[in-house]
């Protein structure tokens, strides 16, 4: 009987002072490839490169942590990956994973990117096929001197660090009920979201919705929605004209100064489009 008395404390001790497992990386696995849909072989992806189908592995990686140290905290720990893509002729990029409490996942935890697109050093684009017959979501800074634009399908194509961050850009500019500390939208609008879509005769359709203040934390006030037609035009292979009656702080002349399959931004170029 002493000697269960004594027992129990030490295996409490042995318990508490027992380690658990936690998650530093899930398994990654997807496929490399350039913008014509060929694979990337030799592509190096955090301490792996690609093979000749452009397919890479990176294994689960875990650690251990005191059961005591981790009951303190009473939460799972975060999970932050950050995995860079480096090839010669390519953009680098990398893969970004975070989770809060991520790092409680169990042990055989993966992730299946499928496939990444990787863009060569001296990409080229046809900027009027990209924009004929699709639609795009637009967001643009309070006096319109830079515009942000995603093409319709760039959440499935996007899954590195680079569209992530120029998403959060675009994003910034159309919500400043999450986004808070942006001031980009007038007074009392709190959130505005602009879908075009570019037809091949330089005609287009808009529609602008803006969410008011008052509609989230009350009184109610509905949101308003604006259907019009615009003109764009092409000036050369990196400018864009738009002249929107009904929204005239877009209607002016815009360089492309980024461009991916996906997502565009253009800056203001001097003089008033309206005036040529």
């Amino acid at each position: 009987m002493i000697k269960l008395r004594f027992l129990l404390p030490l295996c409490s001790i042995a318990l508490l002072s027992s380690c658990i497992s936690r998650l530093a990386r899930p398994a990654i696995s997807g496929v490399i490839v350039d913008y014509d849909k060929n694979p990337v072989a030799d592509c190096r992806v955090g301490e792996t490169v690609t093979d000749k189908n452009g397919s890479f592995y990176l294994k689960e990686l875990r650690y251990n942590k005191f059961l005591l140290s981790e009951m303190m905290i009473m939460e799972a720990p975060p999970l932050h990956v950050d995995e860079p893509i480096v090839k010669a002729g390519f953009v680098s990029d990398a893969i970004i994973l975070h989770n809060p409490r991520g790092g409680g996942q169990a042990k055989g935890a993966k992730y299946q990117i499928d496939t990444i697109f990787l863009k060569r050093t001296n990409q080229q684009f046809d900027l009027a096929a990209l924009l004929v017959n699709k639609d795009w979501k637009l967001s643009y800074t309070k006096n319109a001197d830079t515009i942000y634009m995603l093409r319709s399908g760039f959440a499935e194509w996007c899954k590195t660090d680079k569209c992530r961050k120029f998403f959060n850009d675009y994003e910034a500019l159309t919500d400043n009920y999450y986004h808070s500390n942006s001031k980009n939208l007038s007074a009392g609008v709190i959130k505005r979201f602009i879908d075009l879509k570019f037809e091949g005769d330089h005609s287009g359709r808009l529609q602008l919705v803006k969410h008011y203040k008052s509609t989230f934390e009350g009184p109610n006030k509905e949101s308003d929605t604006l259907n019009t037609r615009f003109k764009w035009a092409l000036v050369n292979t990196d400018v864009i004209q738009f002249k929107v009656p009904q929204q005239t702080e877009i209607s002016y002349s815009y360089q492309v100064a980024s461009i991916d399959l996906y997502q565009m931004m253009l800056v203001k170029l001097p003089g008033d489009y309206k005036k040529k």
